[in-house]
């Protein structure tokens, strides 16, 4: 399905976007713009990636039947590893650099290790995705047993629903391997598995269809309805996705197909930008908005360029840390 990797490309773009800093010297804060246009998706952001995670794994493992063994030893390589890489590249990146980035880290053994169990205000907080994602392939064997019938998927569904709303906030010191956050994921990631299932994009397709979708996500998103606007949001994304495939499926070919190492690596690109690029160099608030763009740019194309090199190594460990196929 082609829309869905134009999906994929649109999602991880908006991802990109809300990583924008640029700060204004006067105010010493990021720029408004970099937090008002990103704002604007914050309902759809990581709700899209999360069930798109699930509906992908859905086509490519559940409905193919594939072994909870192999399910296991395939996302070990593919999401288990490049965490355990990325980790202390991100906490020695916050060491290396501490004269330069916002909050350097002081090396000790206890807070690296610190480091792979807690993420919220550590080195490693842009891996806290993977943490979560690791757990949710944990549960396959639920997920498989779950799609043998649409009664006991809805019966889920609505479970989930329900645990989105319990308040974990006053654990925050416990929140291990971001444990006490997963019920806020779980019903996207859930959500993803059930549309797949049972093919509801087929249902989005009219653009009059995607019209009111747009409609309603921006009176939703006006009236901060979290979880109800995150869902329209997801099918509205759905059905924008299958419009453009019609007009230009192209679109975003040239960095699609590396969604997982942007995630992973376009933190360290945009805060190239943002702190020398910006800030020690060529900081002049006329050139804001080439600056804006050419953080953004740098958050996709850097990671892509990295994956390509890395592509050609001949040493497999490496391709696999950084989540490329062996």
């Amino acid at each position: 399905m082609q829309w869905l990797s134009l999906l994929r490309g649109l999602n991880i773009l908006l991802v990109v976007m809300f990583h924008v800093q640029l700060v204004d010297m006067q105010t010493g804060q990021n720029h408004p713009f970099c937090t008002s246009l990103p704002a604007m998706f914050t309902p759809l952001r990581m709700p899209l990636f999360i069930f798109l995670s699930g509906g992908l794994l859905y086509l490519s493992r559940i409905s193919r039947k594939v072994s909870v063994k192999d399910l296991y030893a395939d996302k070990a390589r593919r999401i288990l590893l490049p965490f355990l890489f990325f980790v202390p590249v991100y906490y020695f990146i916050k060491v290396l650099m501490a004269a330069v980035v916002k909050s350097p880290q002081v090396f000790s053994w206890t807070s690296l290790l610190r480091s792979f169990i807690v993420f919220e205000g550590q080195p490693s907080a842009p891996l806290w995705f993977l943490a979560t994602l690791s757990v949710l392939m944990l549960l396959y064997p639920l997920w498989r047993w779950l799609c043998v019938s649409n009664v006991r998927m809805a019966a889920f569904w609505v479970f989930s629903v329900l645990i989105y709303f319990v308040d974990t906030s006053s654990l925050n010191d416990y929140n291990y391997f971001y444990l006490l956050r997963l019920n806020h994921y779980m019903v996207f990631f859930f959500s993803g598995i059930f549309f797949f299932r049972n093919g509801w994009w087929q249902r989005l397709q009219h653009p009059l269809t995607l019209v009111g979708l747009v409609v309603l996500y921006a009176l939703l998103y006006w009236q901060g309805v979290n979880l109800v606007s995150s869902l329209v949001g997801i099918a509205m994304a759905v059905a924008l996705s299958q419009l453009l495939a019609r007009w230009w499926p192209r679109l975003f070919s040239s960095f699609r197909e590396y969604i997982f190492q942007i995630y992973l690596l376009s933190f360290i690109f945009q805060a190239f930008v943002e702190l020398v690029l910006w800030r020690r160099l060529f900081y002049n608030e006329h050139l804001f908005l080439v600056f804006y763009v050419l953080n953004i740019l740098f958050g996709i194309y850097g990671p892509v360029l990295t994956a390509h090199i890395v592509e050609r190594c001949p040493w497999r460990w490496l391709r696999l840390c950084f989540g490329l196929k062996s």
